[in-house]
């Protein structure tokens, strides 16, 4: 089953608003087996809103729309949906009654604005709502009645073409097609789509899942790692999708299969031929960090990690001490802005500073051996660079890092030319600090 998620509301289009619903509402269709096929957002617009709808009532076997659904003037879907599935809407008494009860216990007058909440369609229902006042609706038509009803027009009522027992939506080789409406505020949508949407279009599938896993990869560009795995990408299920990040590549494994178990089989065959390829650039899975991955490592191992950061300006020790944990394994560390304190905190003798400039290799190793001299530390790391946007020169332009890696019996020193935002460079400083560092821990271990 293919479905479509229709955001409505120029809020979002104006980005006032983030779109976590439609997130939230992907992820449990495609637990339950329902491919979502497009997301769209529209502006409360009526031309524009069925135009879009229109076109995804053609291509998806269901089509979910979120929000719009208020008492106000701009609050459409609810209209614009029922005439871009060819039905009528009418007064669910039990609802107007129930939305009275409401206002009048609060004391509050009720506009009769707030009556159009009450709609339902003739070739569907309500989904009750008990955390606010706009229920659900479902629209439910068989797929000839569909085609053949104008838009803006309901077929004739007909007892033999309306769909009651949704598990008889797919009894023929023309399914039906499916429209749901659900409220905006995530306090109303969220167990809406749990008591009621997925539960209804599980019925109808049948079962099935959509089920996928993460693998997280430090050290490598994404086309090298789409060079190892370039084969595994073009097969359909389990599929295999490479996503770049910020210092990072991911890779999605995502299989289809009738149940969870049998879904996770397949991912986790998948995977284990995947680790075979990338080894231990692979760091960690689905929500796990690389800071998160490199703690854990030096937990095993009962090492520890100090820092001397200069434009990264704290960030990586930041990155660090958000692990739980993180105690054990980070003594500490301290923030070298300025060429005083480089000398004055972690020992950088002046003289160096001056022969060779504050971004420097030579400086980067000396923060790095500071780093372990003032806390006493297994490894230290140190980071020097211009952050930009300004105080680049030729010699020396924005992006230019220095990052070294000391242990008690070599320091690891790398060059980087980074590219984007002051952020941006900053960041990525600090993912191939944790990346160095990392390396070296699973080195040891090795080793021993």
């Amino acid at each position: 089953m293919r479905a479509e998620i229709v955001s409505v509301g120029t809020e979002l289009l104006l980005g006032q608003i983030v779109d976590t619903n439609a997130a939230y509402l992907a992820r449990v269709l495609s637990e339950i087996g329902v491919s979502v096929f497009r997301r769209v957002t529209v502006g409360d617009n009526h031309a524009r809103l069925l135009d879009a709808l229109q076109q995804a009532l053609a291509e998806s076997d269901v089509v979910v729309t979120v929000g719009g659904l208020g008492p106000t003037e701009d609050d459409i879907t609810r209209e614009t949906l029922a005439e871009a599935m060819g039905d009528t809407l009418e007064r669910d008494e039990a609802t107007a009654h129930r939305l009275q009860a409401f206002f009048r216990s609060r004391g509050i007058r009720m506009a009769q604005s707030n009556l159009k909440q009450a709609l339902k369609p003739m070739h569907g229902r309500l989904i009750d709502n008990p955390n606010g006042t706009a229920p659900g609706l479902i629209f439910e038509r068989e797929l000839d009645a569909f085609n053949d009803a104008p838009s803006g027009e309901a077929t004739p009522p007909n007892p033999k073409s309306e769909i009651r027992n949704p598990k008889s939506i797919h009894t023929d080789a023309r399914p039906g097609k499916i429209a749901m409406a659900l409220p905006g505020p995530p306090n109303e949508f969220i167990p809406m789509v749990d008591n009621h949407v997925a539960p209804y279009l599980r019925a109808i599938t049948g079962g099935g899942t959509i089920r996928s896993r993460t693998l997280r990869i430090t050290g490598m560009g994404e086309s090298s790692v789409e060079e190892k795995v370039l084969d595994l990408t073009h097969v359909d299920n389990p599929t295999v999708a490479p996503y770049a990040k910020l210092g990072e590549v991911h890779l999605r494994v995502t299989a289809r299969a009738s149940d969870i178990e049998t879904a996770g089989r397949m991912i986790e065959e998948r995977v284990k031929l995947l680790l075979e390829r990338l080894g231990n650039r692979v760091y960690g899975f689905d929500d796990e960090t690389l800071e998160a991955a490199t703690v854990k490592l030096l937990t095993n191992a009962r090492l520890t990690v100090a820092t001397a950061e200069s434009c990264t300006g704290g960030l990586l020790a930041s990155r660090i001490t958000d692990v739980p944990g993180s105690s054990l394994v980070f003594p500490g560390g301290v923030v070298n802005y300025s060429n005083e304190s480089k000398t004055d905190l972690v020992y950088v003798p002046a003289e160096m500073i001056a022969e060779h400039g504050a971004v420097s290799a030579e400086v980067a190793q000396a923060l790095a051996k500071g780093a372990i001299t003032r806390f006493k530390s297994d490894f230290g790391i140190g980071i020097t660079g211009v952050a930009g946007p300004d105080g680049g020169t030729p010699e020396k332009p924005v992006g230019l890092v220095y990052i070294a890696v000391a242990g008690a019996d070599r320091v690891k020193i790398e060059k980087a030319r980074f590219i984007g935002s002051r952020k941006d460079i900053r960041w990525r400083s600090a993912q191939t600090a944790l990346t160095m560092l990392r390396d070296r821990v699973l080195e040891l271990g090795s080793a021993s």
